[in-house]
């Protein structure tokens, strides 16, 4: 395996440049700002990711089609996300032309119009979006667990929005929320590619602006100062079981987890991935699907945020089995917490989860996002082979403890969908 070393540097301007040279025809380039749904205003629910959608509908000197196609023309890529606590813009091109690509990116950020003619169309494509999501159920209960397990907080928003609160939004505040939050300290540019740093650095200097025209909160050390959000409070837990339009049952179950930060995630990381994670042999999959066959999706997560994080476990099947099979995964839950695992079975975990980090960091578009965001939300980036050293000192007790700690029946909280009689 082959070691990655990024380089790091802080701008005269305050922007943070994340920057790793790969052997690769195509550079992989990503601005990432701490600007995410959880700095909304309860007025605002939606804008953070509304805003994303309309970086793309117009700058000070290109129209929408000339901004796609300057990219489309030479085969390139770009996109943009949001999340709780993170809005990404990027693109993917071949190296020769990373000059283009930087400057379509800084262009729609910085310099972006919002034509309020482009605002009222884009606001039925979001209002689509909304509705694809509450047709499919695996996105609707998530949404809405989170909805009440952060009850009170910005962490609870729905990125999305609602079709009231997206219908509502205005250009003026599009222009706020960029002064706000989208500034040369609060955020991180990424570049991944065969790509010299000299030429990163020209491309910048060349399209990024000098100077911005911002207000609001203020940046101490590494992040964005959160004091205008409320502190998290912990919430009751709750079960809930409502009636829906779907044909399936589905039932999400989970408590409250370790922040960002927390020495212990580690340890809830190789544990979740083994648990439910995106594997065939998950003790999930083998004590729920393989062996009953109650259900063909049922799985474990586990987020963390600034402040906090979330654990759960979801699992779709018939009405009939969704009793049975959110008891097995309470059954499941049980053993983690009672029974050690053995020398083998702890080895086989840690090495199937490295696999899958080391599978991972072969993808350079992923690897471009990993640095961003961990240089915007940690100050620093853990090489691959951190990662995996962490892992590797996770013994059976540390699970067993975390496991006891986290994965209690009493701390959980419940959310069913089940058909209309």
């Amino acid at each position: 395996m082959k070691a990655y070393q990024p380089q790091c540097e802080v701008l005269s301007n305050g922007t943070r440049l994340v920057y790793l040279k790969v052997p690769s025809q195509v550079a992989h380039l990503g601005f990432f700002f701490a600007a995410g749904s959880r700095h909304e205003s309860e007025r605002q629910i939606g804008l953070a990711h509304f805003l994303e959608h309309c970086l793309f509908k117009g700058t000070q000197k290109r129209k929408a089609l000339h901004i796609l196609s300057r990219i489309d023309a030479v085969g390139g890529e770009l996109n943009a996300y949001t999340t709780k606590e993170i809005t990404t813009i990027y693109g993917t091109t071949q190296g020769k032309h990373l000059s283009r690509l930087t400057d379509i990116l800084c262009d729609v950020i910085f310099r972006s119009t919002f034509p309020t003619q482009e605002l009222e169309k884009e606001k039925k494509v979001i209002v689509d979006e909304i509705n694809m999501y509450l047709d499919t159920p695996e996105e609707n209960i998530f949404d809405e667990f989170q909805e009440r397990i952060f009850e009170g907080h910005p962490l609870a928003h729905n990125i999305l929005g609602t079709e009231s609160s997206v219908n509502t939004i205005q250009q003026q505040q599009l222009f706020d929320f960029v002064k706000t939050h989208y500034r040369f300290e609060n955020m991180v540019f990424s570049v991944v590619g065969n790509v010299s740093i000299e030429r990163v650095l020209a491309a910048l200097d060349r399209f990024l602006p000098k100077e911005l025209d911002t207000v609001g909160p203020s940046v101490k050390g590494n992040r964005l100062t959160l004091a205008h959000i409320p502190a998290f409070t912990p919430q009751k837990t709750f079960v809930e079981t409502k009636k829906t339009d779907f044909n399936q049952a589905y039932a999400i179950l989970g408590s409250l987890a370790y922040e960002i930060d927390h020495p212990k995630r580690w340890t809830l990381l190789l544990l979740n991935n083994f648990f439910g994670g995106p594997v065939l042999n998950s003790r999930l999959n083998l004590a729920i699907r393989e062996k009953y066959g109650y259900t063909y999706n049922v799985e474990s997560g586990y987020s963390n945020f600034t402040e906090t994080g979330l654990f759960h476990c979801f699992v779709g099947s018939e009405p009939k089995y969704i009793e049975k099979s959110v008891s097995l995964i309470f059954k499941e839950l049980k053993k983690i917490r009672t029974e050690s695992l053995g020398s083998l079975q702890l080895s086989r975990a840690k090495n199937q989860y490295a696999g899958q980090l080391i599978l991972s960091n072969e993808n350079r578009s992923g690897l471009m996002m990993h640095l961003g965001q961990s240089i915007l939300r940690k100050g620093k980036a853990t090489r691959i082979e951190e990662a995996i050293d962490h892992i590797q000192k996770v013994s059976a007790s540390d699970i067993l403890a975390v496991a006891n700690e986290i994965l209690n029946e009493d701390q959980f909280s419940q959310l069913l969908y089940v058909p209309e009689d």
